[in-house]
């Protein structure tokens, strides 16, 4: 169970980039930054992030592992993903009501969850800062929640306390060290 919220938050995030296709990238973003780093492993298994939620509920909210075929109407119709599973989680931690995100739950649930996984705290409060209750980029038809995941968990990969010390993995940490600037938003 370690780690596989990481691996759904990432397949959930990597779903909304590729069903809309690549952002158009900002002119000053060097080559090296405009993709994966060659030979790297994914980014998941790199960061062994605790999990925040119980399978049983991601299964309950329509949530498949990674092991299985990404399938269902939003891949054939193309479009962003569907929002009900993320408001469905997040229903179910009472960090939502209704359609609207609860910004101050969020952060209670964050808080909690860092108690017990300290060696998380400063990733956490960049996501945190970064993510909660702050306009999010992306495309207006992506919901908020599809883009907070996508936020806090990129954002947590990128501060990691927990680099597994694979080569591949060391490519993805010295990565995103170089590039994760290029693409943080200027408020």
């Amino acid at each position: 169970m370690i780690g596989q919220v990481s691996v759904i938050i990432l397949a959930t995030a990597f779903q909304v980039i590729s069903t809309q296709g690549p952002p158009p990238l900002l002119p000053n973003i060097p080559p090296q930054c405009q993709g994966p780093p060659e030979g790297a492993e994914k980014p998941h298994e790199c960061c062994k992030i605790p999990p925040f939620f119980k399978d049983a509920d991601f299964e309950e909210c329509g949530f498949k592992k990674m092991d299985d075929e990404v399938e269902g109407p939003q891949r054939e119709r193309g479009g962003p993903p569907d929002c009900s599973k993320q408001l469905c989680m997040m229903k179910k931690y009472n960090l939502a009501k209704g359609e609207e995100i609860d910004y101050e739950a969020m952060n209670q649930f964050m808080d909690k969850w860092t108690e017990s996984n300290p060696e998380f705290k400063d990733s956490v409060n960049a996501a945190k800062d970064r993510c909660i209750g702050k306009p999010l980029p992306g495309p207006p038809h992506v919901c908020e929640a599809n883009k907070i995941v996508f936020c806090v968990s990129s954002t947590m990969i990128e501060n990691c306390p927990k680099w597994e010390e694979s080569e591949g993995c060391q490519k993805w940490k010295s990565h995103i060290t170089e590039c994760a600037p290029f693409f943080h938003r200027k408020v």
